[in-house]
């Protein structure tokens, strides 16, 4: 059993950093889905020791919450994420909010265990581009703490290791109704000691919500 999980962990990057999302949160009750397939390096220990990028797969919902404010859930390779995202200011074509996440991943197998907790948080800037097209551009600090477990015949012990990270990345989508087609790039320098850079590239594809249809103009009143 451990021999069929072990080659698992190794082709997972265990963290999916991607940006994929921009800044405008949906409106409340609505509700989107998302898959992302993307490339990542060095967010896994796997991908460091290896020095190759791995690949990851997103699978995310969100919903509407409250004006300028949603929330989302989004399951990868081996883990979770959950966060909130908050519009806190739009000037024209431009749109900002902050995306606090935590998330959680690991590789379970009889007498290993390997976890990650992760405490993320994203600033995104949009900008509307035209009525199909838009431009976000992300700044990301995250804190992660790395814990491994082993128990066997000689023994067990409990191992430890934080990490901080900084960086950022950008993603351009296009919209086709409800349709969205995006193409993310993020990167992440790794302030612990001996410890490797994330970088990650993919693409995505959302299914959104119905655009609402246009209200009618008021009827026009006959002069006398």
């Amino acid at each position: 059993m451990v021999g069929r999980l072990l080659p698992l962990g190794l082709l997972a990057g265990c963290t999916s950093v991607a940006t994929l999302q921009g800044a405008r949160p949906l409106e409340p009750g609505q509700r989107a889905f998302q898959v992302g397939v993307s490339a990542q390096y060095g967010s896994s220990s796997a991908s460091g020791a290896l020095a190759v990028p791995l690949p990851q797969v997103d699978v995310g919902l969100r919903w509407g919450l409250a004006p300028d404010l949603d929330w989302g859930l989004r399951a990868y390779l081996l883990g979770v994420r959950g966060d909130l995202r908050y519009r806190f200011a739009r000037a024209g074509n431009w749109h900002f909010a902050a995306q606090p996440g935590f998330a959680l991943a690991g590789l379970p197998v009889p007498t290993y265990l390997v976890m990650n907790a992760d405490l993320d948080m994203p600033v995104l800037a949009e900008v509307v581009l035209g009525p199909r097209a838009s431009l976000t551009l992300a700044g990301r600090a995250l804190a992660r703490e790395h814990v491994a477990w082993i128990s066997n015949d000689l023994g067990s012990g409990v191992s430890g290791r934080y990490e901080f990270l900084a960086g950022g990345g950008a993603r351009y989508a296009l919209a086709f109704g409800r349709v969205g087609l995006g193409f993310f790039a993020d990167g992440l320098a790794n302030t612990t000691r001996g410890g490797p850079p994330w970088v990650t590239g993919g693409v995505d594809l959302a299914i959104g919500p119905r655009k609402k249809a246009p209200e009618a103009a008021p009827p026009e009143v006959a002069g006398p």
